[in-house]
């Protein structure tokens, strides 16, 4: 008894130490806390049901299926099943709705006529999956003594299922999941090494020691094998990704290219030509013409009016070297470990440049948050040909900015100088934007702003001086504009016509215009939708941008304005309102991070005016409010008086990054277009019954 009570007191002494044996102490109960939740918590089902008796149920009356000994034939889409006479209390129905191999998935709505109600009561539908057992175990919570227990199952028109796999006062078999208590225990670690009060703040951001640039490189190889699996997550769209002409608008650009042809299609029916207005998409139907779908119309010839530099960087190169098409999500892997890194290199340069008391810890989180609020959370849903172009945009302005900002240096003599190549490649990268989404164009402020002091103010844009600094600015983007005003031109007939507006889908924006009245209903759903949470999984749910504006704007079904998305975002908007956190620090501080704001809100309102209101174009403008909360959390940390103030920061940027991680997840599982539910249902029903464990 006396070992047990030293052993006790001497792990009571470890937990008061701050060394590797108190984390190991730490995570060791944290294990065993998530194990017992795992048995008896996770597995509640299994223990509540351990000694029931099974109730057996006979003679159905069948309605739309037929009994064939044990065989149950299903011969409509909605069939029912009704058991009499069984005046019993029900607690668990099992249900299985054929063989696990078969993924079936079945919704059922279960009926019963009780103490309570004598004509039946219905529950809400559940949704269950012949290859995820939890979901087969249901918990029914009618009233006393149940008469008639019926059962409608939808969807199994054509298939059977067995009179046997229906049951009630089952026992709940035992499923133990080393899944979800692994990712338990992994968040709980890290939120505890996270915490507030740990000592581990006191690590300063310098990546010119090895040990952080290699933690820094292991979490990057990390974030890649997860972006690589997650992006495969939908299969449905990862594997018919050439399957629609829409999709295949890269493919045959580059087909085209090589034969020396900038359409994607000169074969477009003779009938549009002979239209009044191609673009009216309600004639088109109504006059049964066909056409390509979101292919941009001109003078006979479709074109695809989405960036050329994808294209030509990445599926023209596969195509030469393996003489097959690059698989859409191969392309957003690519860009999204370039932006990955740029944003990595963009942060450590803020960083190094003004904010030098930022914790290691800080900008390591901030460096896995901002790429899944600015991208990934979307494309993770839909990886596919149209977040191609906003994905390489986010890669080369990210990768075009730190090249700026790091072309700077100051010597240790104090002396600033700049870095020629860095220029040249900086303006290529933020020029090369135009060809992949052209408002990222915007960007370009930033090297104003940036360089303003150096090369710009007063005369020093005309003199003579820093010559050799201004044409490494000037030139990549002239020549890149050159080139896409010959591309816009050859194209269109104009050098500022990208050709968005001829695009054949569901309204004709040739007579869009700009309209005042849409920009309120831009700033509202892209800003400031609340989200719409419910207690059924995944809890957030899209719903339609309903508005009362008299007039056409095309829409897609949103998730919730990006403040509530993403609530990390809400530090940009107050930093850029206290700008005393910027005092003793270079202006550029501030201006990057009010700029950012600014240019986000400009974005917005063009995406609004030129396309309307779809979910993708929030990646135009996300990236940039991203950059103003970093600045603003990094200025927050570098103006904190004292540790209790840190740890208050920590507190707020701790909570506001867990609900953007968890609304970034839950958001994947949410969108009802191309949803996960349909793309692979077995992961998405699979993670429904391990997350919402009570089902």
């Amino acid at each position: 008894m006396n070992k047990i009570k030293d052993k006790f007191i001497l792990f009571k002494k470890i937990l008061l130490e701050n060394g590797k044996r108190k984390y190991i102490a730490v995570f060791a109960i944290i294990f065993a806390v998530l194990f017992f939740c795992e048995l008896f918590i996770f597995n509640f089902k299994w223990v509540n049901s351990m000694f029931d008796k099974p109730i057996s149920l006979s003679s159905p009356t069948l309605k739309n299926m037929t009994l064939n000994g044990d065989t149950l034939n299903i011969n409509d889409n909605s069939a029912t099943i009704e058991f009499t006479n069984i005046n019993n209390k029900l607690k668990y129905l099992m249900l299985k709705p054929g063989k696990a191999s078969e993924h079936i998935v079945t919704n059922i709505l279960i009926s019963a006529s009780d103490e309570a109600n004598k004509y039946f009561v219905t529950a809400p539908q559940r949704t269950i999956m012949s290859s995820v057992k939890r979901s087969q175990y249901m918990r029914l919570h009618f009233s006393g003594s149940v008469e008639t227990l019926r059962i409608e199952i939808k969807d199994m028109k054509g298939k059977s299922m067995n009179l046997s796999d229906i049951a009630v006062n089952v026992h709940v078999p035992f499923m133990f999941s080393w899944v979800r208590l692994i990712v338990l225990f992994l968040i709980c670690m890290l939120l505890y090494i996270l915490r507030p009060g740990s000592p581990l703040y006191t690590y300063m951001t310098d990546l010119g020691q090895s040990w952080q640039k290699k933690i820094v490189i292991s979490l990057l190889v990390f974030h890649m094998v997860c972006l690589f699996g997650a992006l495969h997550w939908n299969s449905d769209i990862v594997q018919n990704y050439g399957q629609f002409d829409n999709q295949r608008q890269y493919y045959d650009l580059i087909k085209n290219l090589k034969q020396g042809h900038l359409y994607i299609d000169n074969n477009a029916p003779k009938e549009l030509e002979h239209m009044e207005n191609p673009y009216d998409s309600g004639a088109r139907y109504a006059e049964h013409i066909p056409f390509r779908w979101d292919a941009a119309y001109y003078d006979g010839k479709y074109y695809c009016y989405f960036g050329i530099a994808p294209a030509v960087l990445l599926y023209l190169p596969y195509n030469i070297i393996t003489g097959k098409d690059l698989p859409n999500h191969i392309a957003l892997f690519i860009f999204s470990v370039c932006a990955m890194i740029g944003i990595m290199l963009l942060l450590w340069e803020i960083i190094k440049k003004w904010f030098k008391k930022t914790p290691f810890l800080v900008y390591l989180l901030i460096s896995t948050l901002f790429p899944v609020a600015s991208e990934l959370s979307y494309i993770v849903h839909k990886p596919d040909f149209y977040s191609v172009p906003n994905t390489s945009a986010i890669a080369f302005a990210v990768f075009g900015l730190w090249l700026w900002f790091s072309a700077e240096e100051t010597k240790k003599e104090l002396k600033t100088s700049v870095s020629t190549i860095k220029l040249a490649l900086g303006s290529t990268c933020i020029a090369a934007t135009a060809l992949c989404r052209p408002q990222f164009l915007l960007s370009l402020a930033f090297g104003v702003m940036f360089f303003w002091e150096y090369m710009f103010k007063g005369k020093k844009l005309f003199s003579k001086n820093n010559m050799a600094e201004k044409l490494s600015i000037c030139l990549p983007i002239v020549f890149i504009g050159l080139v896409t005003a010959w591309y816009n031109f050859a194209r269109f007939g104009s050098p500022l016509d990208f050709g968005a507006s001829y695009n054949l889908t569901t309204n004709d924006l040739t007579h869009r215009g700009i309209v005042f009245g849409r920009n309120g209903l831009g700033i509202f759903t892209y800003f400031l939708q609340p989200l719409r949470i419910n207690a059924i999984f995944p809890f957030i749910h899209d719903f339609s941008a309903d508005n009362a504006y008299i007039g056409y704007t095309s829409s897609e079904w949103q998730m919730g304005g990006i403040f509530f998305l993403y609530p990390i975002l809400i530090f940009g908007i107050y930093g850029i309102a206290k700008k005393k956190l910027f005092t003793n620090i270079d202006k550029r501080a501030y201006l990057l991070a009010l700029m950012s704001v600014v240019i986000a809100f400009v974005i917005m309102l063009l995406d609004t005016q030129m396309g309307g209101l779809l979910m993708r174009y929030s990646m135009d403008f996300i990236w940039l409010v991203m950059i103003a909360s970093s600045v603003t959390i990094f200025a927050m940390y570098n103006k904190s008086a004292d540790i209790a103030e840190s740890k208050r920061i920590t507190t707020f940027v701790l909570t506001l990054s867990a609900m953007t991680f968890l609304f970034s997840f839950l958001s994947v599982y949410a969108h009802s277009e191309y949803s996960l539910s349909f793309g692979n249902p077995r992961l998405y029903y699979s993670t429904q019954y391990l997350f919402a464990f009570w089902l």
